[in-house]
């Protein structure tokens, strides 16, 4: 920190990223209108109901995905366990097995990965060059008939 209270700049937006000013409002604003949008027996619940969607939507808009498809998580690590795992039944279901993944990615992703690997899944684990850089095309050739994920991470 400087003199001035300044942080200084910030380059490590892959981690986490400062919040912009009109996200930080519309945050704030709905952060003291609190309810429980599970509960609509009541003005609180059915409110925090009608903005959660309202956020369904947009998200949704972006994404060209519809509201029901959309699903807050409360961060990378519950999104990576819930996409990972969530496959489980569904790799029972149609025979693929095969997981393929890099030697280098984050712990959120390579510990639910791991976890179907100890229950029977086939995990191949790309390594990356000495740059760091993990080629494409080793990925692409990792790739078989069964297999069910690709997880690399774009960066880190």
């Amino acid at each position: 920190m400087n003199a001035q209270g300044d942080y200084g700049v910030y380059l490590d937006c892959a981690a986490s990223t400062p919040l912009d000013p009109g996200v930080r409002e519309v945050f704030i604003k709905h952060l003291e209108q609190y309810g429980n949008a599970g509960s609509r027996t009541h003005d609180f619940g059915r409110r925090a109901r009608s903005t959660t969607e309202h956020a369904r939507q947009q998200v949704g808009a972006v994404a060209a995905a519809s509201r029901s498809e959309v699903i807050f998580t409360s961060g990378a690590t519950e999104s990576d366990n819930l996409a990972i795992l969530g496959l489980e039944s569904h790799a029972r279901q149609t025979g693929k097995h095969h997981i393929v993944t890099t030697s280098i990615e984050h712990s959120a992703v390579l510990g639910p990965v791991g976890k179907l690997e100890r229950s029977g899944f086939h995990v191949t684990r790309v390594d990356p060059q000495p740059s760091g850089q993990v080629p494409a095309a080793a990925i692409e050739e990792a790739l078989r008939p069964d297999t069910l994920l690709v997880s690399v991470m774009h960066v880190n």
